[in-house]
């Protein structure tokens, strides 16, 4: 049996910002920020270190946060604000064109700077260009996705900014650069601050995604041709944490506030195997091998009634029981999307969700209200849930 390692190799930081937790309004000298209609403006801020140019995104009598032209999202304590002022009359992200110009400052030696629709991915020399078409490809993927299940999405704001370095060193460095500490174990991850993917490459990979196609061949094109290009683990997370992106970026996850992790990690366990991903299938092709091999041969062992309300009122069952946690959020997602009707009772969660006020603490009993209020009583959704997840075959 295959154990989950893909836990292991990557992972999604939900970036817990100091402005994501408060909840309040301005008092003192920048009580003027408090003024509707700031947050679509552009604004400058200084303290005693620097200063900070893009809109405000979240205010509270102790903190401020602002996300600059490339994404970006920096919290900032109010009583160290010396200015305040506005420089523009509406907010304005980066362009491609921008993005690439300013990335190309900081290359190191031996990469390239590379474009597509909604991408600018960096990698080595020969290499980013076919970065970025895969990159491309798990967007349209993901988003196709999205769409025919009736999600509620909008087109994302910025380019998506994509780092894949050669060695396992340079990643570390880059993780070590960025205060990201816990990630430099992992084979890569995705950045809900900085809205950035950065991973490395298999050492024993072999990549080759050159051949242009007309729109009608693309569409023709499984995601097993396209992908089997990317041999080894590189192929694995830039799906998985292109996942994360994609989802943090058309309005699926909110990168202020809180979204569950098992949402999270769910959809992109579920995006994970290429079946899912298109069109005309069958069933055991876009069922997910190794989550549902440890949900019924590892996890069953354990599992206890109560545990899916546990995984959606807390995110601390990822911490205390990280492989079941997966299988779990895997298991639920699968079940809440194969089906036309709960799929459809899924959209209005995520909508739920995703329009809560990021400033409020998203408490336990919040957490399993919202849910029950358009599933159903959690213990019957349970049973049905593992009902279902047993008769599960791959074979």
């Amino acid at each position: 049996m295959k154990s989950p390692v893909s836990v292991l190799r990557c992972a999604v930081v939900v970036a817990n910002l100091a402005c994501g937790v408060l909840s309040g309004s301005f008092h003192g000298p920048l009580a003027m920020t408090a003024q509707a209609g700031e947050s679509t403006r552009m604004v400058e801020l200084s303290d005693q270190n620097s200063s900070y140019e893009g809109k405000l995104i979240a205010k509270t009598p102790s903190h401020v946060c602002i996300m600059d032209r490339f994404g970006l999202m920096t919290a900032l304590e109010v009583k160290n604000l010396k200015s305040f002022k506005v420089v523009a009359g509406s907010y304005s992200p980066v362009s491609s064109i921008g993005l690439q110009q300013s990335l190309k400052k900081e290359l190191p030696p031996g990469y390239e700077i590379a474009a597509s629709a909604h991408y600018v991915v960096m990698g080595r020399k020969g290499k980013a260009d076919d970065y970025a078409k895969l990159f491309e490809e798990v967007f349209r993927q993901v988003d196709t996705f999205f769409s025919v299940r009736g999600f509620d999405t909008h087109p994302p704001q910025m380019p998506m900014v994509a780092f894949v370095f050669g060695t396992q060193a340079e990643f570390k460095a880059y993780c070590e650069a960025q205060n990201d500490q816990t990630m430099i174990k992992m084979r890569g991850y995705y950045s809900s601050k900085t809205n950035r993917v950065a991973m490395y490459e298999d050492p024993n990979q072999v990549i080759k995604v050159t051949a242009r196609v007309s729109e009608e061949e693309r569409e023709l094109q499984t995601s097993e041709n396209l992908f089997a290009s990317v041999t080894g683990q590189t192929a694995d997370v830039i799906i998985h944490e292109g996942t994360h992106q994609v989802g943090f970026n058309v309005g699926i996850h909110s990168r202020l506030g809180t979204t569950p992790r098992w949402v999270v990690e769910g959809l992109a366990t579920v995006l994970e195997p290429p079946g899912i991903r298109s069109r005309g299938k069958a069933g055991k092709d876009k069922i997910n091998a190794e989550r549902l091999s440890w949900f019924q041969e590892d996890y069953s062992q354990r599992r206890k009634s109560g545990d899916l309300a546990k995984v959606i009122a807390s995110d601390d069952f990822f911490g205390s029981q990280s492989l079941d946690a997966y299988s779990l959020a895997w298991s639920l997602t699968y079940f809440l999307t194969d089906n036309p009707a709960r799929a459809g009772k899924f959209a209005k969660y995520l909508k739920k969700v995703a329009d809560r006020n990021p400033l409020h603490v998203y408490s336990a009993k919040e957490r399993l209200g919202d849910f029950q209020e358009i599933f159903g009583d959690i213990s019957r959704v349970e049973v049905e849930l593992v009902r279902s997840i047993e008769r599960l075959q791959v074979d």
